[in-house]
């Protein structure tokens, strides 16, 4: 089993690496984004206020989204549809031996996948379609189906991350992509914090 997971792991990421590197050659501005000299100053001129609509809106897409996944991972479970095995899913041990690798993990790892799935692919969607509803959808759909690329993982996962998946694109059209890795992370530390206290 060991060398089908890492396989789906490999496969996964040298598909996203192979579009992601054509995509950047294109277009090299969205490496660009991910420098402080492109997002520092305008985070500077933000007022509180600005800061402060991100925030609720970020927290609001968050608990929302744990809301909408775990009810539909809930639907699904009580179908006898698996979405997650827990003795080969890689984080049930993660959180378990080493809690604050994986809450440190699960924070650094949104800032990559809300660039990728939201700022790269989503703004090419727009520039190839001109229509944000498919960017929003194909965006989520992707990112929903990367997840499949983790070990101990079944295909209903896409289903039941999918509400989640859309409410972050949503929220990167609104918020921009900070505001979508702050709602990501929020996500992810909530998750992690009820791993902790199971």
């Amino acid at each position: 089993m060991y060398w089908l997971d890492l396989l789906r792991i490999l496969a996964a990421g040298a598909a996203l690496g192979v579009v992601m590197g054509r995509i950047i050659l294109r277009r090299p501005y969205h490496l660009e984004r991910l420098h402080p000299r492109s997002w520092l100053p305008v985070a500077r001129r933000m007022g509180l206020r600005r800061w402060l609509a991100v925030l609720a809106v970020a927290l609001s897409v968050a608990f929302l989204s744990l809301i909408l996944s775990t009810m539909v991972g809930s639907i699904l479970l009580q179908s006898g549809i698996e979405t997650v095995s827990p003795e080969e899913y890689p984080f049930v041990s993660l959180e378990r031996d080493y809690p604050w690798l994986t809450l440190l993990l699960v924070n650094i790892l949104p800032v990559f996948e809300e660039w990728i799935f939201r700022g790269v692919i989503m703004d090419e969607v727009i520039r190839w379609r001109r229509s944000k509803a498919l960017a929003v959808l194909v965006s989520a759909i992707l990112f929903s189906a990367f997840h499949l690329s983790n070990p101990g993982t079944y295909p209903a996962i896409v289903v039941s991350m999918l509400p989640a998946s859309l409410l972050l694109s949503i929220c990167y059209l609104y918020t921009g992509l900070g505001g979508a890795i702050l709602a990501h992370d929020f996500y992810n530390t909530v998750l992690v914090a009820i791993g902790f206290l199971s």
